[in-house]
């Protein structure tokens, strides 16, 4: 049995089993689409005002070249279904200038924002399970390996690892900010159904020194997947609870929505968050009332 059946089956149980309020909170949904196959992540693609979606289609560790991207508009509309296609399992995304590059198991693919064509394949060295991705304002390429306690960097045509660590306590999410990365932890003690002894949280590392450093408040809560900032606050999802919760500076992760489980890699635009759910292959759009 690989790693990817594992991880479906369990989540198809969560999902069976813990039915939960759709958006339940501040946040209203103000429109939804369907027909996606796993959807993990969600981008916005602000140079052509668009939304892109990367499809799993089938197990997350499988290479079977089912895996595409599809594009979306603002208002919730299909551009194009089947957009990008021969990635094998795609994750995270991230876009410095005309490329955007996207993780798929062990691969970094980069393609071109025009034409949707994969330009160039990487395959970092003992790369497991690439999951996460973002992007410096210098235009480096930051990707988590999650199974593996690494950082790996892009930068100069090149990709590299930058960093092990078990404080990392399996990262998933990753998000650029100035001098520093903010990655998000799956959690201590994997269990083969992903579930874990003790849930993760943020963490901080320094991109000069590498030091890590736990967010004081934010600690222990969640199995951290997707990760964004918006309207001053970071706002992460639980994929196993279903939860979202924003995460003001220096305060303690407060639930603005909750999901059925399976809120994978959220993205945002200047006043919506977008929440791809990947059982139910949907991909939901948050606006919110003003919080405190």
């Amino acid at each position: 049995m690989h790693l990817g059946y594992r991880i479906i089956s369990a989540f198809a149980v969560l999902t069976a089993t813990l039915v939960t309020p759709v958006a339940a909170g501040p946040a209203k949904e103000v429109w939804k689409v369907s027909g996606f196959k796993n959807p993990e992540s969600v981008l916005y693609d602000k140079a052509h005002q668009r939304l892109i979606v990367s499809n799993i289609n089938g197990a997350p560790d499988v290479a079977d070249g089912n895996g595409y991207l599809s594009l979306i508009s603002h208002d919730g509309q299909i551009i194009q279904m089947d957009w990008s296609n021969g990635f094998d399992a795609p994750k995270g995304m991230a876009i410095v200038g005309n490329r955007l590059f996207v993780s798929d198991i062990t691969k970094l693919r980069i393609v071109d924002l025009d034409t949707g064509k994969i330009v160039e394949t990487l395959a970092p060295e003992k790369a497991f399970f690439l999951n996460d991705v973002t992007a410096s304002e210098s235009g480096e390429v930051f990707v988590t390996d999650m199974l593996a306690n690494r950082i790996y960097r892009y930068a100069d045509g090149k990709i590299e690892l930058w960093l092990e660590s078990s404080d990392l306590k399996t990262p998933n999410g990753i998000l650029a900010e100035a001098g520093k990365l903010v990655v998000g932890s799956w959690g201590e003690g994997l269990h083969p159904d992903f579930s874990t002894d003790h849930p993760g949280g943020l963490v901080s590392v320094d991109t000069t020194t590498k030091v890590v450093t736990p967010f004081p408040k934010a600690t222990g809560f969640a199995n951290v997947d997707g990760i964004v900032s918006f309207s001053g606050s970071i706002y992460v999802t639980d994929y196993l609870k279903g939860t979202l919760y924003r995460i003001p500076e220096g305060q303690a992760p407060k639930a603005v929505a909750q999901f059925k489980p399976g809120s994978a890699d959220i993205g945002s635009d200047e006043d919506t968050i977008y929440v791809p759910m990947m059982n139910e292959g949907e991909l939901r759009a948050l606006k919110f009332k003003e919080l405190d």
